[in-house]
């Protein structure tokens, strides 16, 4: 309770003088706070979670000028004509459509997830590396697997996906559950076990997909059960998933990003969703992996192969001048 007094009157003197702190602090900020041990890493957390807070508030007055906008327009169609004097059609007007509501949608997703509960390909989402995480790591984890588990909902032939080792408190599940509020019911449509994938399926059928493997994935199989691990560790780049496959004895293997496409400047480091989405084009264009990645893949994150000679002719040029000069 004296630390939790000091940091509260550390971040009402650091709103005082015009820091990045958000507006409301719930209890759980507050336990995040208690967990950090400097003031440096508890002002980068506030200053997350002020960003948020404003990107909130500008996508909340976004929606209200939007809605200004439609009642605005609603208003011009009852009157039976818009400004320009034109008849407008519409759902405020007459129109030969049926409108499909979202709940219908959201009802058509999850059909489809049932149905990759009884035929489809089993994939794995291990959340066991939440201790390697920060909070900020953790809610971005987080976020990605939210965006992991909508783009398998949406997609023609989903996954049947498996989220495994998954405490529920956790600092990654309780923020997942923030997204998808539905997740524990027994009604929907989406596998959460504290279990491990070595307790749900046989070990020859399973394939861990860690970065720092050496063996690339040049083949993909339908009777496979891929793997992959939920974190998220930009300060924290250790071979975990590697070392944890190795334990386990299960066959290893990355995916062939080098062999079909030029990396450009930055991290090689793909985030969970744009994994899952690889995995799914691969899974329904017959593997072809270089349309898979092409697609998937950041543009930005990649060169054109004119980009790719003309950067290895610059190194070259580069080496030479520097071999010229230590020569002389």
């Amino acid at each position: 309770m004296k630390k939790l007094k000091v940091i509260a009157l550390e971040v009402e003197v650091l709103r005082q003088e015009g820091h990045r702190v958000p507006s409301s602090m719930a209890a759980d900020r507050w336990r995040d706070l208690l967990m950090l041990e400097t003031k440096s890493q508890r002002m980068r957390l506030l200053a997350f979670w002020w960003t948020n807070e404003k990107k909130r508030e500008a996508d909340k007055r976004k929606k209200q000028e939007r809605k200004k906008k439609r009642e605005e327009e609603l208003a011009m169609i009852k009157e039976g004509e818009t400004d320009d004097g034109h008849i407008k059609y519409g759902f405020g007007g007459s129109t030969i459509f049926i409108r499909v509501y979202d709940s219908k949608i959201d009802a058509m997703h999850n059909s489809k997830l049932v149905r990759a509960m009884q035929f489809g390909q089993d994939l794995v989402v291990d959340c066991s590396y939440t201790s390697h995480m920060t909070i900020k790591e953790a809610s971005n984890c987080a976020k990605q697997m939210m965006m992991m588990f909508a783009e398998n909902r949406i997609h023609d032939d989903p996954f049947n996906m498996h989220f495994c080792s998954a405490v529920r408190d956790d600092n990654v599940m309780s923020r997942l559950f923030k997204f998808i509020p539905t997740m524990y019911d027994a009604s929907f449509p989406m596998n959460i076990t504290p279990k491990s994938h070595l307790d749900l399926f046989p070990k020859e059928r399973l394939v861990y997909l860690t970065p720092h493997c050496r063996e690339e994935l040049r083949t993909y199989s339908h009777h496979d059960v891929y793997i992959i691990g939920a974190m998220v560790d930009k300060a924290n780049n250790e071979p975990l998933s590697l070392a944890k496959a190795k334990s386990q004895g299960l066959r290893m293997a990355k995916l062939p990003l080098d062999r079909y496409l030029a990396w450009g400047m930055g991290s090689k480091s793909l985030t969970l969703n744009q994994v899952l989405a690889i995995l799914l084009d691969m899974k329904s264009n017959g593997g072809d992996w270089e349309a898979a990645l092409r697609k998937n893949v950041p543009q930005r994150k990649v060169v054109t192969k004119e980009q790719a000679e003309r950067e290895i002719s610059a190194r070259i040029r580069q080496e030479r001048r520097r071999q010229q000069r230590l020569y002389y």
